[in-house]
């Protein structure tokens, strides 16, 4: 699977798409299949930690986390054992920070974590988070015209 990764810290420069290996869902997790994701502050803000101290935090020579990527939506491909509150098929949303891995074509988030279906009837579009940067934003939105609500 494809992803933008980064296993240093720096500018926009540092971060490269490159093949890793497709994650599997864990006990309690889901696999999703990430069809929207942002660029937000919160990935530049780990990109290029400053102050320095935040290397404390986000790893001190190099980042713990190679794969950003805090918001996203998609569609579940996997869950794994015990999960009750999700199925293959769903449309869902949410929010991966500190685990991050929304750059990716696949992340795994616990069921249990911050993550939610999709409202019946509602569609998330690429070009939607982009305009909005947000990870759901075609809500109420079925002509597509990126009201968003």
């Amino acid at each position: 699977m494809r992803a933008a990764v980064h296993t240093r810290y720096g500018p926009p420069e540092v971060v490269r798409v490159t093949d890793v290996d497709v994650p599997e869902p864990a006990d309690g997790e889901l696999l999703v299949r990430v069809h929207a994701t942002t660029v937000n502050r919160t990935d530049c803000g780990y990109r290029t930690p400053t102050p320095w101290f935040a290397r404390l935090f986000f790893g001190l020579t190099r980042p713990r986390a190679t794969t950003l990527g805090s918001e996203f939506a998609g569609e579940v491909v996997a869950v794994g054992r015990d999960v009750t509150t999700f199925v293959v098929g769903d449309a869902v949303f949410g929010y991966v920070e500190p685990t991050f891995g929304g750059h990716a074509e696949l992340l795994t988030v616990s069921a249990d974590g911050m993550v939610a279906a999709m409202p019946p009837g509602d569609d998330v579009r690429a070009d939607d988070a982009r305009d909005r940067g947000c990870a759901l934003c075609a809500v109420d939105d079925p002509a597509g015209e990126g009201r968003g609500g």
